[in-house]
């Protein structure tokens, strides 16, 4: 029996930045004010797998096959496959959608090659991985892959000629277990598994990640984690063998070690146990929600509303974006809320709430529709004004009314209220109405930490919509309204927040006297937040740190760029004790022209902890 995606998912609804801050001062660095001293140099504790992929802040844009094979239930022809690329380079490259990626159905590939690496995505397709990876790049574009380096096609597991690359004394049916299949539970037997405790199995799964990798591959979509991980299904009960949490985590250190920042590792149907720890130390991305099935709203918002502790967490991409909110940002995770199908839609409101909910949370825009099915719906995927927010990296946040889990106080996030910071200063706000009815949202932008009106503009209609102290409007039912704040003066003030916690750093709003929507704590050793700021020059600028904290603290302070460019040299800063008011410490800090990743974290050898409001590039 071959296992489907579609029969598989059918029933699916009922920390810190790592080696951040160079060791070496960086030439004209000013040590910030109050520092004790620089700091040893050393890395600093990796939290988070922090690759150039995640430090850029959102998800690619791409085209995925899944539009056509979910409805047909079979792998994409190659015919269709081509003429799918094609439009997409005619009419969606141009707006940034680059690569085209395979999905799922992939049983039907057992042509492989002399280590066991399977040559193309179908045995029906007469070109291979090279050919298409070729295909793309004449176009300017690139090749996204589905598939699990830790699965082996039983037709390698036959052929005993076939042998682990760079390990010729190690057949690939050395690297499995007797019984030990993908799908096992449910009758599957096309694929294995690979047991990694078995000699040879971390060159064999490495190694796919290389030849991958050799062919141009930049992006890698990784799926059934959760099978591998404990061999159970939500729906489906007992799916296989489970191979346990330290074989899982030891799968997942191999990928990370093999695509670096060479590739970007997306991880699909992970169980997310002890909120993602797992995964947030050795992926790039992570899906929050079940899959996009057969579209339309009730997959964007409805079905199960409910948290479970297995995957999918939760069962649509509002929830999962909101529960996982404090896991988001740069270094840490992007939030995969899955394909997007925009002709499943019943009308325009639906369409623009899907593809501004997909931005404000940081995810991937992947469309889904066809050549042959998206009739005049692409406008959607193509508004510049909301593409400019992606471009710059927008993550933002739900509404934080507590520091509560989301899985266990619903009360805790608002799912309708979003902002995020860009790198410039200015906004994005994003207010849905999820209801069947008409419904009035808004959000003060004193939560943002603006005091009096600011200049806001409507994305979605390109309006200027003047000098506003709230963002409000009446929505239809599903509706949305997608807005760019601007607030005033020429210091560029960034909420902590807001911005991305990693480490152990988190929400919090219980002191009294905080601006905006409240602030970030950092008390634990690796705790880190991390602002993305633009500077318009070079240069030495002022940094303001406005905290609150019972005790004299110590922390590390530092900038880079997100391609891990040195900017500053890693600086400790004092932080008095506040006497149970706010204060803000002063110094200066060097940044790079354009974009950088300004840190304030608890470092080897710092001490204390704080309640930090926000940071001010003067």
């Amino acid at each position: 029996m071959t296992i489907s995606r579609r029969s598989v998912i059918a029933g699916a609804g009922a920390v810190a930045t790592g080696t951040l801050l160079a060791s070496a001062p960086a030439a004209g660095a000013v040590p910030v004010a109050g520092a004790a001293s620089p700091s040893t140099g050393a890395s600093l504790p990796i939290a988070s797998r922090n690759s150039v992929w995640t430090r850029s802040g959102a998800g690619p844009l791409y085209w995925s096959i899944y539009g056509w094979a979910f409805p047909h239930n079979a792998p994409i022809p190659e015919a269709e496959w081509k003429a799918n690329i094609d439009w997409l380079a005619r009419d969606f490259a141009s707006h940034g959608y680059r690569m085209a990626c395979t999905d799922g159905w992939i049983e039907g590939s057992s042509r492989t090659t002399e280590h066991g690496y399977v040559v193309t995505y179908n045995d029906g397709w007469e070109h291979d991985w090279a050919y298409w990876a070729d295909y793309l790049a004449a176009k300017d574009m690139q090749l996204g892959v589905y598939y699990n380096p830790l699965w082996v096609h039983k037709a390698a597991v036959a052929d005993t000629s076939k042998t682990v690359v760079g390990r010729p004394d190690v057949r690939i049916a050395d690297i499995v277990t007797e019984g030990d299949f993908f799908a096992k539970g449910i009758g599957g037997d096309t694929l294995y598994w690979v047991d990694v405790t078995k000699e040879g199995a971390r060159e064999y799964v490495q190694g796919y990640v290389e030849y991958f990798k050799r062919m141009g591959v930049p992006y890698l979509r990784v799926d059934f984690l959760s099978w591998y991980e404990d061999g159970q299904d939500a729906n489906l009960g007992t799916v296989g063998i489970g191979h346990g949490r330290e074989n899982y985590e030891t799968a997942l250190r191999w990928m990370d070690e093999a695509t670096g920042d060479d590739m970007e590792l997306s991880l699909v149907m992970p169980h997310l146990f002890d909120h993602a720890e797992a995964e947030v130390r050795r992926g790039d991305l992570i899906r929050i929600n079940a899959d996009t099935d057969k579209g339309g709203w009730e997959r964007l918002s409805g079905g199960r509303q409910s948290w479970q502790d297995m995957w999918p967490n939760w069962h649509n991409p509002f929830l999962g974006f909101t529960g996982y909110a404090d896991r988001s940002g740069r270094g840490q995770l992007i939030l995969d809320g899955d394909f997007l199908r925009a002709h499943t839609f019943a009308n325009d409101d639906e369409r623009r709430t899907m593809a501004t909910l997909m931005t404000v949370a940081g995810s991937p825009l992947t469309i889904a529709d066809l050549h042959s099915d998206i009739a005049d719906h692409g406008w959607v995927y193509t508004n510049p004004e909301v593409l400019e927010l992606n471009r710059q990296g927008l993550v933002g946040k739900p509404y934080f009314h507590s520091a509560n889990p989301f899985s266990s106080d619903p009360s805790s996030r608002d799912s309708e209220r979003w902002a995020g910071q860009l790198p410039d200063g200015s906004w994005a706000v994003a207010l849905f109405n999820r209801s069947d009815a008409p419904a009035r949202r808004s959000l003060d932008l004193s939560a943002l930490g603006i005091k009096g009106p600011a200049r806001v503009r409507d994305l979605w209609r390109h309006k200027e919509l003047g000098r506003l102290g709230t963002v409000a409007a009446e929505l239809p039912p599903h509706g949305t309204l997608l807005v760019k704040v601007f607030p005033d003066g020429r210091a560029a003030r960034y909420q902590a927040a807001f911005a991305a916690w990693g480490g152990g750093a988190g929400f919090g709003n219980t002191l009294d006297g905080h601006d905006a929507m409240g602030y970030a704590e950092i008390g634990k050793d690796g705790a880190s937040v991390t602002f993305a700021i633009h500077a318009p020059r070079a240069g030495t600028y002022g940094i303001g740190y406005r905290y609150r904290a019972d005790g004299a603290s110590q922390l590390t302070v530092g900038a880079e760029k997100p391609d891990r460019t040195p900017v500053a040299p890693a600086q400790r800063l004092s932080f008095p004790a506040t006497g149970g008011g706010w204060r803000t410490a002063t110094g200066t800090l060097v940044l790079s022209a354009g974009e950088n990743l300004v840190t304030v974290m608890r470092a080897p050898g710092d001490s204390g902890s704080i309640a930090l409001n926000h940071v001010e590039r003067r």
